[in-house]
């Protein structure tokens, strides 16, 4: 009698667990997204209620005048340790390192995640709660678009993570800091060029993020996530649905400017959270840059390329060990 009851229990407890798993990743997936349709919603209610449309606005810029520095709560700090557990459990994520663990001590590191995908939701194994990364990756900052911070709460919840808005001036402060940096160099520009079935990647024309490493004598660190982009359906809006009402290239200035793509997504049984696909991270070799304050376009191009053949070789050799065999990468 005992014994069945101490395998219910050890049942109920696993089952606990799984909706607190459950509830924790959709808090950060459906988090992001409401609050975006919550600015969209205000927006169409101005021509049919204009009052509780305002009334709504004003709340939410209340809510952005909440400053990010303030300390969180201690329930939140747990929260956040939980949401990388959660997402070990979900997966599961397998990390591949190629070098040595005492290779990654002497930061500053650039660390080029790839691919963008639907959500880029692997790099958050760079963030600081992550137990058990080398030394010099223990103290890194992930980069993420500035519309993530027109998100009342959210943007709290992103900067307690250790997110930081990619702008120039983060980018600067944080490297002279000596912190690293993980950031998607190929942006929400990679979800214009995505196609089911296949890996894409847009670098050819990302020199940013290698000119900031080189003014800073930063080494860039190649990383590929393999798994991501199966996580999710998706129906780009203008592009997939309905088509050819609006140019490519006059949607992706669009996209430029606003700092995602808007995207109707369908995941596990056609909600939003994503379905539970395995992923490997290959986290590459550095690739050592010299320190020059002012590097030439033809300096900034040769590091690039370096990074771009680093991304193609890390997908080349890890993919039939991560069970893409048969997947393609396209790089743009």
């Amino acid at each position: 009698m005992e014994l069945e009851l101490s395998k219910l229990w050890a049942l109920v407890r696993r089952r606990l667990r799984d909706v607190a798993v459950f509830l924790t990743l959709s808090f950060w997936i459906a988090g992001f997204i409401i609050v975006s349709l919550w600015w969209i919603t205000d927006i169409f209610l101005v021509f049919r209620w204009p009052k509780i449309a305002i009334g709504g606005l004003l709340f939410k810029l209340a809510l952005l005048a909440v400053p990010l520095r303030i300390e969180p709560p201690g329930f939140v700090h747990r929260f956040l340790r939980f949401s990388l557990v959660a997402a070990h459990d979900y997966f599961p994520v397998n990390v591949v390192w190629e070098a040595e663990a005492k290779e990654y001590d002497e930061g500053p590191f650039v660390i080029g995640y790839e691919p963008h995908s639907v959500l880029p939701q692997g790099i958050c194994m760079f963030s600081e709660h992550t137990e058990g990364l080398p030394k010099g990756l223990r103290n890194v900052r992930i980069l993420a678009s500035s519309a993530a911070f027109w998100e009342p709460v959210m943007r709290n919840m992103w900067w307690w993570w250790g997110v930081r808005p990619v702008s120039r001036e983060c980018f600067a402060t944080q490297l002279k800091k000596g912190r690293s940096v993980a950031l998607c160099p190929g942006g929400v520009q990679e979800c214009l060029f995505m196609q089911p079935g296949g890996e894409v990647v847009y670098l050819k024309k990302r020199k940013g993020f290698v000119r900031m490493a080189l003014q800073h004598g930063a080494a860039l660190v190649p990383c590929f996530a393999f798994g991501q982009s199966r996580q999710y359906k998706y129906c780009r809006i203008f592009l997939d649905w309905p088509k050819h009402v609006i140019p490519r290239a006059s949607w992706s200035s669009f996209v430029r400017r606003i700092g995602y793509v808007p995207l109707l997504i369908s995941g596990w049984m056609g909600t939003m959270m994503p379905k539970k696909v395995a992923m490997t991270i290959v986290v590459g070799r550095l690739i050592r840059l010299p320190k020059l304050e002012e590097p030439t376009n033809e300096q900034v191009e040769k590091y690039l390329e370096q990074f771009i053949a680093a991304v193609e070789r890390l997908f080349d050799e890890h993919k039939a060990a991560a069970g893409h065999a048969d997947t393609e990468l396209t790089v743009y």
